[in-house]
């Protein structure tokens, strides 16, 4: 998929400065999402076994380290190849004036009294431990990127929805295959029990959708083949 995705990419657009965003945002992307998914597996949310991979950093196997690249990467070629088939023009430039940011910051103090004032209520409810550690670690960025950035994602929706759509599919599908595998597996008694495809829990299709998302929206935001 990702090979297939740079090939189109590489015709349509191909520019060195697209690549080298692309990697700093691979950067971010890694910098963020690696200790959310190590303390996830230090509090046994899921883990894999350690026959099945080859070594790991901290709590993480090197493949899933590497899978947050490829996601990423599957995600910015996707949407800078649609922007090209979808051109739109955007409504306003990302808003970076004081009183976004006092928005912003009010956004993230109300968040961060959210988590402390539902810490005992989380405790005592194991099974909404996956749950509510993606929504809490990934949900204040996608707000945010809204909030400065509307002007430029509302004319891309569409296209947002379809990168959105297309590479998280992909990629519960995979999972559900991976899982069914023993490649990883995950502690039932801190999900919410519904599970897709009679084994995947929702929590984890979610968690695709919503990482698949961000970097859609970030791609429409950073890559200047977003904006022809």
């Amino acid at each position: 998929m990702l090979a297939a995705l740079a090939c189109v990419w590489f015709v349509v657009d191909g520019t060195p400065l697209t690549l080298a965003i692309l990697a700093g945002l691979c950067s971010v992307v890694v910098i963020f999402t690696f200790p959310w998914d190590n303390w996830a597996v230090e509090q046994g949310i899921w883990d894999f076994p350690d026959d099945r991979l080859l070594f790991r950093v901290r709590r993480l196997p090197i493949e899933e380290i590497s899978f947050f690249v490829i996601q990423t990467l599957q995600v910015a070629f996707l949407t800078a190849i649609l922007c090209r088939l979808l051109p739109s023009e955007p409504l306003a430039e990302v808003d970076f004036s004081p009183e976004v940011g006092v928005r912003i910051g009010g956004m993230l103090l109300g968040w961060l009294m959210l988590g402390r004032l539902t810490r005992s209520w989380r405790a005592t409810h194991r099974s909404v431990r996956y749950a509510w550690h993606l929504g809490y670690w990934f949900l204040p960025i996608v707000v945010m990127q809204w909030m400065f950035g509307a002007g430029m994602l509302l004319p891309r929706i569409d296209v947002i929805a379809y990168a959105t759509l297309a590479i998280g599919t992909y990629l519960s599908i995979s999972d559900v295959w991976a899982v069914r595998r023993g490649i990883w597996f995950f502690d039932h008694a801190q999900t919410t029990g519904h599970r897709v495809a009679a084994i995947l829990p929702w929590e984890e299709v979610a968690f695709f959708y919503t990482t698949s998302l961000l970097v859609a929206q970030s791609s429409i935001l950073l890559v200047p083949a977003a904006h022809p």
